[in-house]
């Protein structure tokens, strides 16, 4: 069975840059000015911080995962996107 692992997306309109962050992948956390290079980044340090941090996982036997993305989006009230 495969573990999916939830990495929510979330526009800092302070800092100009998506934030990723994930209460399944510990120690994830990381910026990007666009979503493209977010998931470039998201992906690129996955892997690594899954075998590091393996230890305080519940599940630590995983062999193929999917990595879920949810992105985060405010709505104005007039209806925009913030972006």
């Amino acid at each position: 069975m495969q573990k999916k692992f939830l990495v929510t997306a979330e526009w800092d309109g302070e800092a100009g840059v998506w934030v990723a962050t994930s209460d399944d992948i510990p120690g994830l956390v990381t910026e990007a000015g666009s979503l493209d290079e977010l998931l470039k980044r998201v992906l690129a340090v996955a892997p690594e911080l899954l075998e590091d941090n393996a230890h305080l996982l519940a599940d630590d036997n995983f062999d193929a995962q999917l990595i879920d993305m949810c992105i985060v989006s405010t709505l104005r009230v007039d209806g925009q996107h913030a972006h």
